[in-house]
């Protein structure tokens, strides 16, 4: 059984955890060649997992890939789990160039390789283990398998307002209109197909889903036939251009510790667009540069003093998830939150969130970062299928991907 130890930070769809005298930093997982992709396999592609560790020494690490399924639960049936192409053995690591006490040594991998395959097409994770105590999990990641389109996605993207809500301000009833239309071949049956899944962004935890369903206003699906149906979802906020701390220049941004904006503090941005950014991603100096530095960066966010809401510091160094720990602290309207970050340059924004037995609840997106239809998104689409093959499994049998805003 694998055990989380302890969390620590989150690299896109990537959680970091801690034990003994080794500590993972700047995990990584994305499509090789753009490091500010998101993670899929599609076609001839290849995924890269990198990251730097602190420890005195190298350590005997095993990367291990499992199946799952569609709630991110690893398949226990052996079925899925072939150990002789699901491990990456005897990790190679680099040193890093400079001098700190922040992390030594540095991990590159790229996947499939002649050690590991991915064979079934659907969500996928690995595990960074000790091959002699599994037990112990010192990083882990999410990413997506797509074999191939067995059957084409056909969309559509409107802009239109939320129908029965009135929205203040009115920019927030600002939504986007989604249809998904398909065929099915006569070799699949309408009663297996799950669900569609949307991710936006980087987005990963927290799926846009449309169920198989009649009575939702917002997400429901229609047939036309047997083997013809669309998919609606008539919710969907676009948001804002994420915000962006850039800590590439080493004049302006040293360690130990920095301020995530050099020119002052954040404020709301519920009327501002915003400018370029990732798309949720991020975009780290290259390890083999010596001012490839960590330092301690502190995010800033200048509210009203009766601001009553929680707030929350999310972004491309986090996975974008609302957690207890990425709660900012508040005195007098400022809120404040220090994490360690390498030099680089991050997507972020704030997140409220009402905290309820020590866990946020009632996330909201855009209360403080507004909402526009020219907000430029990609949406990851994906078709489920139950599949009946082998012993039965959530099965990626169609994927899209689409842009919104202004191109």
């Amino acid at each position: 059984m694998i055990r989380k130890i302890f969390l620590l930070i989150i690299f896109f769809s990537v959680s970091v955890i801690a034990g003994e005298d080794f500590e993972i930093k700047s995990l990584r997982i994305y499509q090789t060649g753009d490091e500010t992709s998101f993670p899929i396999l599609f076609r001839d592609t290849k995924i890269t997992i990198e990251f730097d560790l602190k420890s005195d020494n190298t350590p005997n690490w095993e990367i291990l890939f499992r199946f799952c399924d569609q709630n991110w639960e690893p398949y226990e049936d052996y079925l899925y789990a072939n150990e002789i192409s699901n491990t990456e053995r005897n990790l190679w690591f680099n040193v890093l160039p400079f001098i700190s006490d922040k992390a030594r040594y540095h991990y590159k991998g790229t996947f499939p390789n002649e050690n590991v395959t991915f064979p079934f097409a659907g969500k996928w994770q690995f595990y960074i283990i000790d091959p002699n105590d599994n037990d112990y999990v010192y990083g882990m990641g999410r990413f997506y398998v797509i074999k191939k389109n067995e059957v084409y996605l056909r969309t559509s993207l409107k802009s239109e307002r939320l129908e029965g809500a009135d929205a203040d301000p009115a920019s927030f009833g600002e939504i986007y209109n989604l249809k998904v239309s398909f065929r099915l071949p006569d070799t699949l049956f309408t009663q297996q197909v799950k669900n569609i899944e949307i991710i936006e962004n980087r987005k990963i935890s927290y799926p846009i889903i449309i169920e198989k369903t009649y009575g939702d206003m917002y997400r429901y699906y229609e047939i036309d036939g047997t083997k013809s149906l669309s998919f609606f979802a008539k919710d969907i906020q676009p948001g804002n251009e994420y915000r962006q701390v850039n800590l590439m220049n080493k004049s302006k941004y040293n360690p130990p510790k920095t301020y995530a904006r050099f020119d002052g503090v954040d404020v709301s941005r519920k009327f501002k667009p915003g400018g370029r950014d990732f798309n949720g991603g991020s975009k780290l100096m290259n390890y083999k540069d010596e001012y490839a530095e960590y330092m301690d960066v502190e995010f800033r966010l200048r509210l009203p003093d009766n601001y009553y809401q929680d707030v929350f510091l999310v972004g491309a160094f986090n996975d974008w998830e609302v957690l207890p720990e990425n709660l900012m602290k508040e005195n007098d309207g400022l809120f404040t939150k220090t994490i360690e970050l390498k030099r680089g340059i991050y997507d972020f924004q704030y997140v409220t969130a009402d905290m309820k037995d020590d866990y946020p609840e009632n996330e909201n997106w855009i209360e403080l970062e507004g909402n526009d239809w020219r907000t430029v998104n990609d949406y990851f689409i994906f078709l489920f299928y139950d599949s009946p093959e082998l012993s039965g499994y959530d099965k990626i049998i169609g994927f899209v991907q689409i842009r919104s805003g202004r191109q």
